[in-house]
Parts: C-alpha cells; sequence; structure tokens
C-alpha cells in the first residue's frame, strides 16, 4: 500500500497517484473548489473517476471562478442546454456495459463534462467576489462518515496537478490528529458558507447563470464580480423576465450606499464631515463644500449621498464628475468602500457604452430602493451626449444628484452650455471653488451648484490633526540678464496683442498667440537657472546620506532661451550627489502599475521623487515630509492643492518641511520687475500664512515685509 505523506511537492511528488485516484475511487462524496478550472483534469484521475461513478449514489460538486476556457465553456452548455441529447449522444463513447471506463475519461474529457452535467452527476456552481478572483483550492472527499482534505496551491487543471511548481497538503483526520480534523472541519464550513451563499464576501450562483453572464460580457476580459452579477439579473428583472435567484438567495439585497462601519464623520478629528453634511440638506441640497485637502471631501461627499439616498424611497442616480483619471481611480475605491461598485463609462467601447446605458435607464425603473453610482470625467461627460440625455430622460420618481469634483473645473462654458438641469441634488466639491480673475465663471458656477456653504480651510486641518503641520522656508534667487529680458520681451508682446491684466494661470478663453506668449513668460519664471545652484546648496547642507521621503517639483517645459529642461537638470543633480531618485511625471500617473514606484518610494528605497505636475493629479504622497518647489505656478488653487498633497499624515510623520524659491528680477525699479515681485508675493504669503514658523525672525513672513517694501 503506498504511504500518503502529508505535504506533497508537484512536480517532485506524485499527489495523483498516492492519494487523488484512490481517494476517489473510494469516496462517496467529492466537492472541488478551485480558481482555475479545466477538464482535462479528469483525464489525469480518470481510474478514481471511473471508480466513483460506477456507484450511482456518488455525487461531484465543483465551486469554481468563472475563469474557464471556450471549450469547457460549450461542454458546460451543452449539458445544461440538452441533457438527454448529450446523454444519448455520448454515452457510446464513454459508457461500457453502463458503466464509465476510465479510458473513455481520459479520450473524452469534454464529452465526460457534458455527461456527468446531463446526468446530473455533477453539479457545477460559480464563485463570484465583491473584488478580485475566487481563488481557493481544494478537494473534500468523503468516505463514510470520515471526510479527507487535499488542498494548497494547486488548482483543478492538468497543469496544477502535474506540471507547475505548487504544494498541496493531504489532512486525514482519522490518521493525523487533532490539528489535521480541526483544518479539516474549517474547509468544510467555508465550503458550506460558499456553495449557500452564507459568505458575505463570495456570491454562489448555478452554471446557467453564470454562463448567461459569461455571454453577456463577450470579450471583456476582467474577471466578472458579484455586483456584474446583480447588474444583468436587475437588468433582467425589470425586462419582466423574473430570472432566478442564486442557491440559498431568498431576495436579492437593495443595492445602496452605507456608511463604512468605523468611519467617523460627526465625532473626532472628522467632526467637520457632520457639519458639512448637515449645512448641505439644510442649504435644500444644493451647494459647494470647500474643503482643504486632507479633510476628506471624497468621503464626506457619500456621506451625504447616503443621507439623500435614506430620505428617498426608490431608485437613486449619483453622477460623480472627476477631472483626471488618477482622481478616477481614488473615486472608485472610496466608492466600492460605501458598498456600490461604480460604473466607469469611459472604460466602455462606444457599442458597448449604448447597451450599458440602456442596463442602467432598466435598472432605475425599479419602485425599491436601488442606488447606481457612475463615475467620468469632465471631457467624457461634455462629449457623451448620449449619457446626458439619459439622465434629462429619467422619470421624476428618481433621485438624481450630480458630484462635481474640483468643481472649479466646471465653470468652464464647455460645462455649463450642456449641464442637465434635471439633476434633483448638487454637491461641489473643491478647496477653491471660486474661478481666479473669472467672475462670471464663478457666478455661473454657483447658480448651477449653488454658493459655497461651509468652508474647512488648510489651517482648520491643520489645527485639528487631519493635516501634518508644516515649516516654510523661502530662498531669494535671481533671474539673470538674459533671462529678465526675455521676460520683459514677452510682457511687450502681450501688451500689443492686448493682454494687460495679472497672469492667473489661466488660458480658458484666450487667443492662441497670447496663450502661447504667456506659457513661455511663466516658464522664464519657473526655470529660473539659479534654482538649481540654489538646490544644490541646500541638498548638501542636509547631507546626501539625510536626504530622504523628498518631492522635488521641477518644471518639464522647454527652456525659453534654450539649454536643459529644469526636470532634467534637477535629475542629472541627483545622480552626480548619489541620491537615489525616481522621476514621477504627470504622464505616468495615468498609467496602471505606477503605484510600485510610490510604494518604493514610501519603503524609502528611493531617497526622492522628482515630478511634474504629479501634485495635481490626484496622487497622495503621505510619507512625503520634505519638498523642494522649484516650479511654482500662478493659480492659487494649485497652491493649495500642492500643498495639502505633501502635508498627509503618515506613520511617524510629525511634521513637514517646504522649500520655496521666490523669483526676483534684477531691479525692482521696473513694471516688470513689480509684476514679477507681486505676483511671487502673493504665493508666499499664502504658503506662509498657515506655517509654523511663519514669525519667527528668519521666518517667511520677515522676508516678505522687507520684499513688501520694494513693490
Amino acid at each position: 500500500m503506498i504511504k500518503v505523506e502529508p505535504l506533497y511537492q508537484i512536480p517532485d511528488d506524485d499527489l495523483v497517484g498516492d492519494v487523488l485516484i484512490p481517494a476517489m475511487a473510494a469516496a462517496d462524496e467529492a466537492r472541488i473548489g478551485a480558481g482555475f478550472f479545466s477538464s482535462r483534469c479528469f483525464a489525469q484521475i480518470a481510474p478514481g473517476l471511473a471508480d466513483f461513478l460506477a456507484h450511482s449514489g456518488r455525487h461531484l460538486s465543483l465551486l469554481i471562478s468563472p475563469e474557464i476556457d471556450d471549450a469547457d465553456r460549450e461542454a458546460l452548455e451543452r449539458g445544461t442546454k440538452q441533457p438527454e441529447q448529450v446523454i444519448h449522444d455520448i454515452e457510446q463513447r464513454l459508457l461500457a456495459d453502463a458503466v464509465v471506463s476510465a479510458s473513455a475519461l481520459v479520450q473524452h474529457t469534454l464529452d465526460c463534462l457534458a455527461y456527468l452535467i446531463a446526468a446530473d452527476r455533477l453539479t457545477v456552481r460559480f464563485a463570484l467576489m465583491a473584488r478580485g478572483q475566487y481563488h481557493k483550492k481544494k478537494w473534500l472527499l468523503r468516505g463514510g462518515t470520515d471526510w479527507l482534505a487535499v488542498h494548497g496551491s494547486g488548482n483543478a487543471t492538468a497543469r496544477g496537478l502535474l506540471v507547475n511548481g505548487e504544494q498541496m497538503t493531504v489532512d486525514r483526520p482519522w490518521a493525523d490528529g487533532p490539528a489535521a480534523e480541526t483544518r479539516v472541519t474549517k474547509l468544510l464550513r467555508g465550503w458550506e458558507r460558499d456553495w449557500n451563499n452564507e459568505n458575505p464576501h463570495v456570491l454562489s450562483i448555478d452554471v446557467t447563470d453564470g454562463l448567461r453572464m459569461l455571454d453577456r460580457r463577450g470579450a471583456k476580459r476582467s474577471v466578472p464580480t458579484i455586483d456584474d452579477f446583480w447588474r444583468a439579473w436587475q437588468a433582467d428583472h425589470m425586462r419582466g423576465l423574473e430570472p432566478a435567484l442564486p442557491p440559498g438567495v431568498v431576495t436579492h439585497p437593495p443595492r445602496v450606499l452605507v456608511i463604512p462601519d468605523g468611519v467617523e464623520w460627526e465625532t473626532g478629528l472628522y467632526r467637520h464631515q457632520g457639519v458639512a453634511v448637515r449645512t448641505f440638506i439644510g442649504a435644500g441640497s444644493r451647494g459647494i463644500l470647500a474643503i482643504a485637502t486632507g479633510g476628506g471631501k471624497t468621503q464626506t461627499s457619500l456621506i451625504a449621498a447616503t443621507n439623500e439616498q435614506d430620505r428617498h424611497t426608490g431608485p437613486m442616480l449619483i453622477v460623480i464628475i472627476v477631472p483626471t483619471a488618477p482622481l478616477m481611480r481614488q473615486w472608485i475605491e472610496v466608492v466600492r468602500r460605501f458598498g456600490v461598485e461604480p460604473s466607469v463609462p469611459s472604460a466602455l467601447t462606444i457599442p458597448r457604452r449604448r447597451v450599458w446605458l440602456e442596463e442602467l435607464k432598466a435598472s432605475l425603473t425599479t419602485t425599491t430602493s436601488y442606488t447606481a453610482v457612475v463615475l467620468c470625467t469632465q471631457q467624457l461627460f461634455v462629449r457623451d451626449e448620449g449619457l446626458r440625455g439619459s439622465i434629462d430622460a429619467l422619470p421624476q420618481e428618481v433621485l438624481t444628484m450630480l458630484i462635481g469634483d474640483e468643481v472649479h473645473n466646471l465653470g468652464a462654458p464647455t460645462f455649463l452650455r450642456v449641464a442637465p438641469q434635471r439633476f434633483d441634488v448638487r454637491l461641489g466639491l473643491s478647496a477653491t471653488p471660486s474661478r481666479q480673475y473669472d467672475e462670471a465663471g464663478s457666478a455661473e458656477l454657483f447658480s448651477y451648484f449653488g454658493p459655497p456653504i461651509y468652508e474647512f480651510t488648510l489651517a482648520d486641518a491643520i489645527e485639528v490633526g487631519c493635516l501634518t503641520p508644516y515649516r516654510y522656508y523661502l530662498h531669494e534667487v535671481r533671474l539673470t540678464a538674459d533671462e529678465f529680458a526675455a521676460y520683459v520681451d514677452l510682457s511687450r508682446q502681450l501688451r500689443r496683442k492686448g493682454f494687460n491684466r495679472q497672469d492667473d494661470g489661466s488660458v480658458d478663453g484666450l487667443e492662441d498667440q497670447i496663450e502661447h506668449l504667456l506659457r513661455k513668460r511663466r516658464a522664464v519664471l519657473e526655470q529660473a537657472s539659479a534654482k538649481i545652484v540654489a538646490l544644490e546648496g541646500l541638498l548638501v547642507e542636509t547631507g546626501v546620506r539625510e536626504v530622504a521621503r523628498t518631492l522635488i517639483y521641477a518644471s518639464a517645459k522647454q527652456q525659453v532661451l534654450g539649454g536643459t529642461k529644469q526636470l532634467d537638470e534637477a535629475n542629472a543633480l541627483l545622480r552626480r550627489l548619489g541620491i537615489r531618485f525616481h522621476e514621477f511625471t504627470s504622464a505616468e500617473t495615468g498609467r496602471r502599475g505606477s503605484e510600485q514606484y510610490l510604494e518604493a518610494f514610501g519603503r524609502g528605497e528611493y531617497q526622492a521623487l522628482t515630478a511634474m505636475k504629479v501634485l495635481d493629479e490626484g496622487i497622495d504622497l503621505p510619507e512625503t515630509d520634505t519638498a523642494y518647489l522649484l516650479a511654482s505656478s500662478t493659480v492659487r488653487r494649485e497652491w493649495v492643492q500642492r500643498r495639502g498633497r505633501i502635508l498627509r499624515r503618515a506613520a511617524g510623520k510629525s511634521h513637514a518641511t517646504l522649500h520655496d524659491f521666490i523669483v526676483l528680477p534684477p531691479s525692482e525699479d521696473t513694471n516688470e520687475g513689480r509684476a514679477i515681485l507681486t505676483g511671487e508675493l502673493a504665493r508666499a504669503r499664502e504658503f506662509a500664512g498657515a506655517a509654523e514658523n511663519e514669525y519667527d525672525p528668519d521666518g517667511p513672513r520677515t522676508i516678505i515685509s522687507r520684499l513688501e517694501r520694494s513693490v
């Protein structure tokens, strides 16, 4: 008799010959769970499976992820759709004297799969997860009252049993003692919970439902989730098809937002969120919440949405408009924590988006509680007339809510011209809701969303502990004669084109030539050559080995006077000093996989990150405690955003340090020189206003006061 080992290392050990074949031959019942399944594994255990099936009372259960190949999918469909025909067609190939033979199983594994389904000898269910993929691998085999468990890393595939580098544990409670009995009992209990839909993280659906859902998804490559199933179920239900519920599920749970357990929004550090929500409801569910970065504006808006939903008795549609793809990914995670899988139409092709819109409209015809959340960029919302038209056409029974993140962007004419009036509830979010130097745009924005009704400033966030305190250091750098001459020349060209106002960093509504000249003039200040020299001095003073958790914010624009880009110069400086760094640009934030660099930075593998617009793209860097702002914009809201990003709380972080390089003209006696100083001082005042060292003897206010006397 073969000795059974407690642990099998595949491919070195013969798990199939030692355990699975003899165990299947002796078993009265078999349960197999697998992340990946292939009918070809039947050929590997054919002798044992043939003996198992020779006894009519024995039954096989299979709980698998819907990740199956086309051949197995077709075999399952044959067995479910044409059971009598399958039995008639296949019995000659599989059955010899009314017994399934091992040789036939080896030759006809697909026929075997179809036959077992048709003959009710095999029950297959697909296991869906709320997120991710069902990935358990276990064989549970019962002989009489004894259970054997084989579990580990190997899937129920030929490669998983024979080829891949896997390991599988064998537990026999009757021979291996109490520890094995405990493991087997837990594995059985887990199977029962998953199979009978008693596990809130797993939805077990009948094979026919699973195949129908796979057909609907077509070529979509992502693993279907629980929410995908209920979305399809709801669409069928609304069409009057009365789809069956999954086994063990008594009623379809309402898809609604739920405030996650443990979220403090009425007490503690984030009690301001409760004040904001109550203020919003008291304002008639219209208005803008001016909550600083770090104050939890995303969470606040979803708490407000949950309150609106709970006061309504029917379906609800929430549309969330965000400016960038990185912000979209952060929103997806937060919405999921509130219990609803958001729809992201930008991830769909145009034909698939049309189908999705029909499904969305169908799901909202229910009279019960149901909440659909749609996440899209401003660009898509403005461009997609079908989406906007569908919202306008919704019946009044559907409560509609619009959440505009970084809502100042929605004051642009491109949005306001097409903004649907159908939204019952309108909530704007922005640390700086007013559009700088655009009073008309701000007025239209406030007319549509409602005015700012609640403010939680960056200083407030620091005071209550939502953000880290910081020290702000101003470093004076002067333009060279050539740089100042270029600035003066560009200013004169702008005046000749009719541009005479203060530069606010905006290009909306400007002629192309004016926009081009403005960008070049801004670049002169951003790229002042003295900044790199000053940066080197500061890094050397800190000590190369002591540089850590540092962000260097630089410009990647072409140099106006020619030469190397500032970002490249900063990178070259770090290489020369021997500082470990990674260049993290705004283009990189849009690519999947970029998180690995941020995680490496958080672990200390990089001393510094160099970046262009990373702080404006929704990327949080909580580990950062030191920042050098080489390239600073003229837009006030960007100052707030950039400062807020690097003040995020993190373990072991007690404060942050901001180094800013204030550009001075060679002389303040000219109009252009005074204009440069005026613009630079505006940013310095903003940054100094909440700094711990604002009024220190050598602090930023001392420098600002001295420079103000020159304006």
